[in-house]
């Protein structure tokens, strides 16, 4: 029997979601990055996932590039489906 395409169930204790510390900061570190994805201009021709990489990076020293990046995606991901609700209504 093949498993790997049978969803995985999640016990009533386990959490599905994973970096708890990165769930962690992420109401400050969006602080940091909001503006980027609310101002309508280029920032100096740079892109803004560029931007905002290292804003995080600088806030967060800590952090790894994939925790940087893992970051920002979520952050970027919010932004996006607010705006797509914001276009709907």
């Amino acid at each position: 029997m093949d498993t790997q395409n049978e969803p995985q169930q999640l016990g009533a204790d386990s959490e599905r979601r994973r970096n708890p510390h990165l769930r962690a900061i992420y109401t400050d570190a969006s602080k940091h990055i909001d503006h980027l994805f609310h101002s309508r201009h280029d920032w100096a021709g740079s892109p803004i996932g560029y931007l905002a990489h290292r804003i995080i990076h600088e806030a967060y020293p800590h952090l790894g590039s994939s925790d940087v990046r893992i970051l920002v995606n979520a952050i970027e991901r919010v932004h996006q489906m607010q705006a797509a609700v914001k276009i709907a209504h």
